[in-house]
């Protein structure tokens, strides 16, 4: 959920060389068609998918049609950000709303879709992806963290509720800017290695899971982003 450049594609093609079938979705599903042609020159079966994560009907609507092409997903992943930055008091309530709905609202949307399928079948990984802003609430970053604070809230409970169903659940906390337009002088993490320590939560043994994880580069300094 959120594929675009970044760590959204870079995660799918790291799945997909694993021959692990991608169901990528956007709020513009048309734009993802490339990617997912990309993923279909090997062996792997790869569709984009048009959703509004805000929109219950859309995540229910997407997962039935996931459902019924691929089957019950094996991993779920929620890498959406939304952030409007400004002081609390100049903040007007549709931007405060919106940055809720995208940050938590579709996340709770998507995640409780995951998990009632996954715990039918006993099996299973969600991801939530989340950023600084899930532990730290910073200046200028309100509509950013009430979402993100939330999110956090939704993966630890959601954990406590489904691990006994065989359904792994895990927050990951971004706390760093991820490659891409930033200049290379910038610390920065490379989304092919973030990628890489998602599908390692995922292929994790059930005796040794993890409920929270945090990255950032080597020369990042500490909770001083997003």
């Amino acid at each position: 959920m959120g594929a675009g450049p970044g760590l959204g594609e870079s995660l799918a093609r790291r799945l997909a060389s694993e021959g692990i079938n991608i169901a990528l979705a956007s709020r513009d599903g048309v734009r993802l068609e490339r990617l997912a042609g990309e993923l279909r020159r090997g062996e792997v079966r790869a569709s984009g998918f048009t959703c509004d994560v805000t929109d219950e009907l859309s995540v229910q609507d997407l997962f039935q049609t996931v459902c019924r092409e691929y089957g019950v997903p094996h991993l779920v992943v929620y890498a959406l950000q939304s952030f409007g930055p400004g002081r609390t008091m100049d903040i007007e309530v549709p931007a405060f709303e919106a940055g809720w709905r995208h940050n938590c609202f579709g996340a709770f949307l998507v995640a409780r879709a995951a998990a009632r399928l996954m715990a039918a079948a006993g099996r299973g990984t969600i991801v939530l992806v989340g950023s600084t802003s899930a532990l730290i609430g910073r200046e200028n970053h309100l509509n950013l963290a009430a979402g993100k604070f939330g999110q956090r809230a939704l993966a630890q409970v959601l954990a406590r509720e489904m691990w006994s169903h065989g359904v792994h659940v895990v927050h990951v906390v971004i706390d760093a800017d991820i490659r891409g337009d930033i200049p290379e002088e910038y610390p920065q993490s490379q989304p092919e290695d973030l990628a890489e320590t998602i599908c390692f939560l995922h292929r994790q043994p059930r005796t040794a899971w993890t409920s929270e994880i945090d990255l950032r580069p080597w020369n990042e300094r500490f909770w001083e982003h997003c």
